[in-house]
């Protein structure tokens, strides 16, 4: 197993710990039967301990890691409006005292109550999340905009907002809590 000490310049790097990363690896027996002479191990990242768990924790470690590294207050960020990503940054921002605000991106076309009022929504509510509607859908190029657009206000309002950039041409510093998984 990889540790952190022999993946070496990652120490250097901001980053705060949110969850337990060393999560079971469990053998799943009878889909291993199904492969061809193999064997299926499945990483528990749903025991990791924050916000129902998921691999989304290990990402937002570094994200906000750097956040708080730069003076920063505010989180921003994109996702699906039963974001399982933003639920986690919700409940990452929560314990690490700061504000989350999250765009939700309307890529379903599924307008009742429940959907828009319910499930993860909710649970962004309860944590706290200031919650914005992104109609466009799945445009990472405009909403990354518009998180700037958002940004500019609260920096007038007094906050010190962080961006978690959707679009492809930011550095994907969520992919190093992959990388030591």
């Amino acid at each position: 197993m990889t540790t952190l000490k022999q993946l070496g310049c990652l120490n250097d790097l901001p980053r705060v710990s949110l969850c337990n990363i060393q999560t079971p690896i469990e053998h799943m027996k009878n889909l291993s039967h199904v492969i061809d002479g193999g064997s299926l191990y499945v990483k528990r990242d749903d025991c990791n301990g924050l916000a129902f768990g998921g691999n989304k924790v290990r990402q937002l470690e570094f994200y906000l890691g750097e956040a708080i590294n730069k003076g920063c207050d505010t989180i921003l960020m994109t996702g699906a409006v039963q974001s399982n990503f933003i639920r986690t940054a919700a409940a990452a921002c929560r314990k690490l005292g700061l504000n989350c605000h999250a765009q939700l991106e309307e890529r379903v076309d599924k307008h009742d109550l429940e959907y828009r009022k319910n499930g993860n929504v909710l649970l962004n509510n309860i944590l706290g999340a200031t919650l914005y509607s992104f109609p466009e859908g799945e445009n990472e190029a405009g909403a990354d905009r518009n998180l700037q657009e958002i940004a500019q206000k609260l920096t007038t309002q007094g906050y010190s907002p962080y961006i978690v950039p959707m679009s492809p041409d930011h550095k994907p510093l969520g992919a190093l809590g992959y990388v030591i998984a």
